[in-house]
């Protein structure tokens, strides 16, 4: 299912498909599962940043194996330091439907740019589960290491985000809005092209169920975005999808309590900052990238 990344990328993707599956009671350790690739001659516990998995075997008809691991109900106390980069579009600007979304899509050639600057001042590009690992205190990230990511699910992250990044031997995540992954709308990425992305490095995270504002709704239909999406992208992927993006960044301590309450991990919000605050993982700040940062900006931005 690698067989779209370069060697050098490929232990950073094996490490991905991490989920809560359950805690003890009065604030144990948190369960989590790890798939591995099979078949195996040997077996290991060892934890999620270092023992081998692929995203995207049960999707693709392969047989997986699960690990059980465990990992601190509680992070410890400190924050991490990782910029986690916002993108939207990478497409014409002149394609756009909407200023709005023109301010949000940036140009491929900028983009293989932006890419070209980091590899050039040694960041690293992490995963979900590596950032995870770190927050939680049971891994050390590589020097350097920054987290790509790109809002709503649209098709040039399939397209011409991947191809992009396969060359450099880079990871990031797509949270995509199931309801538009399901529906007719051609400008976001259906079905195959999740598990073409998936299988090509970038991992899948939710945008809920419609995009809708999380903070405006009840309880139970807040709980039915977050764990609808959820539900959606596991039968699609063949594997757990424990990360979050809140739609337009939009929460609040009621909707943090109930992304827990449904399982994610690690949540994103639109508030900048590249400083996470180890008790809030599920809060986690981001820096915009738009149609105006270009390469000055970006370099500006991350110094």
């Amino acid at each position: 299912m690698l067989r779209h990344v370069n060697p050098r990328a490929r232990a950073t993707i094996k490490m991905m498909a991490l989920a809560v599956v359950g805690a003890a009671v009065g604030g144990g350790a948190v369960a989590v599962v790890q798939r591995s690739e099979a078949p195996s001659k040997r077996t290991t516990s060892r934890s999620s940043s270092t023992s081998p998995s692929s995203s995207g075997d049960t999707a693709a008809g392969r047989t997986a194996t699960t690990a059980a691991v465990t990992r601190p109900a509680t992070p410890p106390p400190g924050s991490v330091r990782v910029p986690i980069l916002m993108y939207h579009r990478v497409s014409n600007p002149a394609t756009s439907r909407s200023h709005l979304e023109r301010s949000l899509t940036v140009a491929p050639r900028v983009f293989a740019q932006q890419l070209n600057w980091l590899r050039a001042h040694h960041y690293v590009t992490i995963t979900q589960t590596q950032l995870a690992d770190a927050i939680y205190g049971t891994a050390e990230l590589p020097k350097n290491p920054v987290m790509i990511t790109f809002d709503d699910g649209y098709v040039d992250i399939s397209n011409t985000v991947l191809p992009l990044m396969h060359k450099r031997g880079m990871v990031a995540t797509a949270y995509v809005i199931t309801d538009r992954v399901l529906g007719a709308d051609r400008a976001f990425m259906k079905v195959p092209a999740l598990r073409r992305i998936e299988s090509g490095g970038i991992e899948v995270g939710s945008h809920s169920v419609s995009h809708a504002d999380l903070t405006t709704l009840s309880d139970a239909a807040a709980m039915r975005e977050l764990e609808g999406s959820r539900r959606v992208l596991e039968r699609i992927l063949g594997h757990p999808v424990p990360w979050l993006c809140y739609p337009a960044g939009r929460y609040d301590a009621r909707i943090e309590a109930l992304a827990s309450r449904a399982g994610y991990v690690l949540a994103t919000t639109t508030e900048p900052g590249a400083t996470h605050d180890r008790s809030r993982p599920l809060a986690l700040s981001r820096v915009r990238i738009s149609d105006t940062t270009g390469v000055s900006g970006f370099s500006a931005i991350l110094g």
